[in-house]
């Protein structure tokens, strides 16, 4: 134990002393340090090496949240920097190591675990395996390797041709997208009140529903609040009447029936989670197929930076790294800028970054139609005047759900209905 927090300290040490020691920073991450306020540091050198500048004691304090005698008592263990190759590399190793001893326990937890099925033993114990492998060969694998891990991807997939229980059953997205895939990150934006966390709701429980484990964390809405759309999406009641508490015989039996039906345990509910940190935390506890996050603009940074747009910046790229880590598709909600009001919304809407652009694999807009643009579609004879006057008259809204971007597929727009009252998107052809 002394052994290795002398080696981080020296190591550090050398980091702040020495800038062209820097370099092997970049072979390190904060969790192979042991120490807490290594780790700190750590973090602080390399967030102050990559805006390019030299820093002092002070600076580095400052960003670590530490003391400048924790700083300065670093370098006390540096004799020279000439060795800091080898140093770096035998901290790796020593990290390494310990993270496979906690991975083979956490492997035998899961075997003498007789409450677990074995499929469910296995599956955990090969993702933990794939994480050793990233560990092992340090991210970088040869084209050799790629290769062959491709075509055992495509040889499952087309075992696996029929599976549809990544399917999300709204409108016709699965038609573009052939349903959510493991590693994506999907962002779902559009205006407030224009229905994201209902969409994201249908296709959390329509997954779930197919025996995979959704975890949505809300930020915006307690579990009654989610539980009320529910019930009036699958039940017919109005929202409003669940609100009140207006319930006669049949609501009260209608709401008991669809209780029992989505009383699951494949869907749970984050209450607790502000930061991706919390959420990668809770991904790695509770094993998720799929994660909701409703909504980023609420998420706060791991760490505060210079402005709102770098915090937004660095938790969609974290998020997206989540998909990579833990192989499962992650959404998250997102609101578009008030330019977007009354106009159909593009790439340039979404509000306070462009990393959600870069980052996400697949963006999805909700467009309420607006006037002129329903004025055009009855030109175009997309929809009749009756239809649309029954529309009105049951108090539905027309939308657009717009695949505005799909990195690995094509893109389009489909109409749906969105019912008010039961917070709810329906199909035209419904």
């Amino acid at each position: 134990m002394q052994e290795v927090l002398r080696l981080e300290q020296a190591i550090l040490g050398s980091f702040v002393v020495d800038p062209a020691a820097r370099e092997f920073s970049l072979e390190l991450s904060d969790d192979d340090f042991l120490d807490n306020s290594h780790k700190k540091i750590f973090k602080a050198i390399r967030a102050l090496a990559d805006e390019g500048q030299d820093f002092s004691y002070f600076e580095l304090a400052q960003k670590s949240g530490l003391s400048i005698l924790n700083i300065s008592g670093l370098t006390d263990m540096v004799t020279t920097t000439a060795r800091i190759e080898n140093e770096v590399n035998l901290l790796k190793d020593k990290s390494s190591r310990r993270r496979l001893l906690e991975k083979a326990e956490y492997i035998k937890e899961l075997a003498m675990n007789k409450e677990l099925d074995i499929d469910t033993i296995k599956n955990n114990a090969m993702q933990e395996i794939e994480e050793v492998k990233v560990v092992m060969n340090d991210g970088v694998v040869s084209l050799k390797e790629a290769m062959l891990d491709t075509i055992e991807v495509l040889e499952k997939r087309a075992e696996n041709k029929d599976d549809r229980s990544y399917h999300t059953r709204v409108g016709k997205l699965d038609v573009a997208t052939a349903g959510l895939h493991p590693e994506e990150l999907t962002t779902i934006a559009a205006r407030p009140g224009v229905g994201k966390t209902a969409i994201a709701m249908q296709i959390g429980l329509n997954i779930a529903s197919n025996k995979r484990k959704v975890m949505m964390t809300s930020l915006e809405m307690s579990s009654v609040q989610l539980c009320q759309r529910i019930i009036a999406a699958n039940s017919g009641l109005d929202g409003n009447d669940l609100r009140r508490g207006n319930l006669d015989g049949e609501g009260w039996r209608k709401t008991m029936d669809v209780g029992q039906r989505f009383a699951t345990e494949n869907f749970i509910i984050d209450k607790t989670s502000k930061k991706p940190q919390h959420i990668r935390s809770k991904i790695r506890k509770h094993k998720p197929d799929l994660v909701i996050i409703d909504y980023l603009q609420l998420l706060q940074p791991d760490e505060k930076l210079g402005s709102r747009e770098q915090e937004v910046s660095s938790m969609t790229r974290a998020l997206k790294l989540m998909t990579l880590e833990f192989k499962i598709p992650i959404i998250i909600l997102s609101q578009l800028n008030r330019n977007a009001e009354g106009k159909r919304p593009s790439l340039a809407d979404l509000r306070e970054s462009g990393a959600i652009e870069q980052d996400s694999d697949n963006i999805i807009f909700i467009h309420r139609l607006t006037n002129s643009e329903l004025g055009d579609m009855i030109s175009e004879g997309i929809y009749s005047i009756d239809f649309l006057e029954e529309m009105k008259a049951k108090g539905n809204v027309l939308a657009d759900v717009i695949l505005e971007k799909q990195r690995n597929g094509p893109t389009g727009s489909f109409g749906m209905v969105y019912v008010p009252k039961l917070m709810k998107f329906i199909g035209l052809d419904k």
